[in-house]
């Protein structure tokens, strides 16, 4: 069974290096235009998805109704791949946070993420690491022989705890991949086994 794991299309606050989190920020249009040219140029290769999940935040659910041609209530939106809360840090740059007192341990989010203590309004490594295995191993891996392939829209951050479940890397090497929007990562699930087959090969 084929997965293709993909970030969402690009927003105008990715554009500003704003941080997302669980903000409801809509696909601009450029966002939109990747995410059409990635089903398009994926259908020409023969790609046909045939069930799709996504993260229930509206970019995520644009994002896989535009690639994989599904209506919108035909696709399952799943809670464990919605993107990490990061609290009062949402909405913010790098440069707003480094003159933020209370937000100046965020920095640890991305350079040092086996240091990173989540604020209370926030959600930690460990909750989203244990919540997205969960949905390979419980839902994911049960379709195997029943579909031939998925299509899974999350965000940056959710997308790393996916694929670590399966590549084993340790939490130092939390980002050690980069994501551009509307990349594909396709993993493989053969004999009750997820292997990556590539990383961010991107059809627009």
């Amino acid at each position: 069974m084929n997965i293709y794991i993909t970030r969402h299309g690009e927003t105008d606050w990715n554009k500003l290096w704003k941080l997302q989190g669980r903000t409801e920020i809509p696909l601009n249009a450029k966002g939109e235009e990747q995410a059409l040219k990635t089903g398009k140029n994926m259908k020409k290769e023969g790609i046909v998805f045939d069930r799709v999940y996504t993260s229930p935040l509206s970019r995520a659910v644009k994002t896989a109704v535009l690639i994989s041609g599904f209506e919108e209530k035909n696709i399952i939106k799943d809670n464990r791949i919605i993107e990490f809360s990061f609290g009062k840090a949402e909405g913010t740059t790098p440069e707003e946070r480094k003159n933020i007192k209370e937000l100046a341990s965020f920095n640890d989010f991305f350079e040092a993420p086996q240091n990173y203590k989540a604020a209370p309004d926030a959600e930690s490594f460990e909750t989203v690491l244990k919540r997205t295995a969960d949905f390979l191993e419980n839902e994911i891996k049960p379709l195997e022989g029943k579909y031939n392939n998925i299509l899974i829209t999350t965000h940056g951050g959710t997308l790393q705890s996916l694929l670590l479940h399966i590549d084993g890397r340790n939490l130092a090497h939390y980002w050690d991949i980069s994501f551009p929007n509307c990349s594909m990562n396709l993993i493989k699930l053969e004999n009750g086994i997820f292997s990556i087959e590539y990383n961010s090969k991107v059809f627009y």
